[in-house]
């Protein structure tokens, strides 16, 4: 079997080195013929993986966070080359949300030797995600923490408590299933899986290959019901809140006041018309 590793060389608290000698290593003793391609910018792990695809190979290996899994997964979909993830990033969501080993090695190994399956890809406004995405709240988390020098969960968490207190709710429309929904939210997440990253599960009932995402409509709580929200956030139990509702859609358009989002973590710029859709079991991932 021909596989590329695509590796993040800054993801990880530069442990790519590591990573790759024990990739290396791990793929000879498995009869692998295994390529390493080292991202060098923005878009770069998408032509990597594309080409990669194109040549032949029978598994693309990504090792880093959640917004460069993005780009390598943009690469490979709509194609049939399966897809391994080794993270090592500061959240982990979707390898998270689908019980992958975060352990580098154990993580390799499944990469290398899993059972690929095919999942479902969401877009908004044609930019692809295939985890999590969102607009209000979560999206300006997203801005102030990709400008941060300060990483992992306390990073986050930080700039987490920075902006929640000061956060002003946004007035949305969501059209979604012949009906129209009108609120004043904190954030909306579209989840295509169960978690933000990090143990924050803010959409329980998501899977990835089910045809399906939830929209996450959250509005902002008082003090105590924060502390609630975050509890239940991290114990499994968002369901349980009463300030989320959750629409289970493959298909919406949402009108928004700012022009901000994020997409598996990473910021970008999405405008005033949301338009969200759900394709079905386009990208092939090993698990």
């Amino acid at each position: 079997m021909k596989a590329t590793l695509i590796i993040n060389p800054r993801s990880g608290k530069r442990k790519a080195p590591g990573i790759i000698a024990t990739a290396e290593r791990m793929a000879a003793e498995l009869g692998i013929q295994l390529e390493v391609k080292l991202i060098e910018g923005i878009g770069h792990g998408t032509d990597l993986a594309r080409e990669a695809s194109q040549l032949g190979h029978e598994r693309v290996v990504f090792a880093g966070g959640d917004g460069t899994l993005n780009a390598v997964a943009r690469g490979l979909i709509g194609t049939t080359t399966p897809l391994g993830i080794v993270p090592m990033g500061s959240g982990n969501g979707y390898a998270r949300s689908l019980k992958l080993p975060l352990k580098p090695e154990a993580a390799l190994r499944i990469a290398l030797t899993g059972t690929a399956a095919p999942m479902d890809v969401c877009y908004l406004n044609d930019m692809a995600f295939i985890g999590t995405a969102g607009i209000g709240f979560d999206a300006r988390v997203s801005w102030e923490f990709d400008k941060s020098k300060s990483r992992g969960l306390w990073g986050y968490m930080r700039i987490i408590l920075q902006q929640i207190l000061s956060a002003k709710p946004m007035s949305i429309t969501v059209e979604a299933n012949g009906t129209v929904v009108q609120e004043n939210v904190l954030m909306l997440v579209f989840a295509n899986t169960r978690e933000f990253g990090n143990g924050a599960i803010i959409s329980p009932g998501s899977a990835p290959d089910d045809g399906f995402a939830e929209l996450q409509v959250v509005r902002k709580p008082g003090l105590l019901g924060l502390v609630r929200a975050f509890y239940d956030i991290y114990t499994g139990g968002a369901q349980r809140s009463p300030h989320i509702r959750s629409i289970v859609t493959s298909s919406a358009v949402v009108r928004q006041p700012d022009v901000i989002a994020h997409m598996d973590g990473e910021p970008v710029e999405v405008g005033k018309e949301v338009r969200f859709r759900l394709e079905a079991k386009k990208l092939w991932v090993v698990r």
